[in-house]
């Protein structure tokens, strides 16, 4: 049986607050001025498939066919001075949040339960100015991801 706590599409997408590769403290209300938000969980600075990821969203997503724009955060839960290197590494210009201690992993039930180390599965949300859920992708295998189809279905459905 599914965990009905799990977040879906339509549901609310818990608010937080985490440390910014930039010194700062972020939280996700300080990003949905925007149309939307797109939050990414990840693993592994060192995993070259999310390095690829990552520098694949630098430029940001595009604005949809409808006009509506999106801020990106990427969250991990490796230490603050890893995420700063892959950030600096890859010249990233969107903020990469440090969730050590795995508390917003475990609101948005990202946590990788097989893993011997502190994990997340790959995953992706998208949420509106009203913190709804509008796009999720998670659990799936990070080789599997194409940004390509990313983009079109996230344009397709807003």
């Amino acid at each position: 049986m599914d965990n009905v706590n799990v977040i879906r599409t339509g549901f609310i997408a818990p608010d937080f607050t985490l440390p910014s590769t930039d010194g700062n403290m972020v939280s996700i209300k300080d990003y949905l001025s925007s149309d939307f938000l797109a939050l990414c969980f990840f693993s592994g600075c060192d995993d070259v498939r999310i390095r690829s990821i990552l520098s694949d969203l630098n430029g940001g997503l595009s604005p949809t066919e409808s006009g509506y724009k999106f801020d990106f955060l990427a969250i991990s839960p490796e230490k603050i001075h890893r995420l700063n290197n892959l950030k600096n590494s890859l010249g990233l210009t969107f903020p990469i949040l440090s969730d050590e201690r795995m508390t917003v992993c475990r609101q948005y039930y990202v946590i990788d339960t097989e893993s011997r180390s502190p994990a997340v599965h790959f995953s992706v949300f998208v949420i509106d100015e009203e913190f709804i859920v509008r796009y999720k992708i998670s659990e799936l295998s990070i080789s599997e991801f194409q940004i390509e189809d990313f983009k079109k279905n996230i344009s397709a459905i807003i």
